[in-house]
């Protein structure tokens, strides 16, 4: 289970629980009013909540599964043992 920091609100996400899928291939999903998101890793509540073709993506909302825990934007990245690091700090 790696983990990841949600580009948009900066919170902790885990890429089972956020589509990976999205930052991969953004043009599966309907950006329409979040422009500005598309093509970044982002947490389950961020994700469009529809897809290109109109389908519901299941996203937009927290998926619950844990506490939603936000970090210092742009601190953190997920190391080579897939948790995360704080920015400059040796794995």
């Amino acid at each position: 289970m790696s983990l990841f920091q949600c580009d948009n609100c900066g919170c902790k996400e885990n890429t089972a629980l956020a589509c990976t899928y999205s930052w991969i291939c953004p043009e599966a999903y309907d950006w329409t009013g979040m422009e500005t998101r598309r093509g970044q890793k982002l947490c389950s509540a961020c994700l469009p909540t529809k897809f290109e073709d109109g389908t519901d993506s299941g996203h937009g909302k927290w998926h619950g599964e844990f506490e939603r825990v936000y970090l210092e934007k742009g601190q953190y990245h997920t190391d080579l043992q897939g948790n995360l690091a704080r920015n400059g700090r040796t794995v």
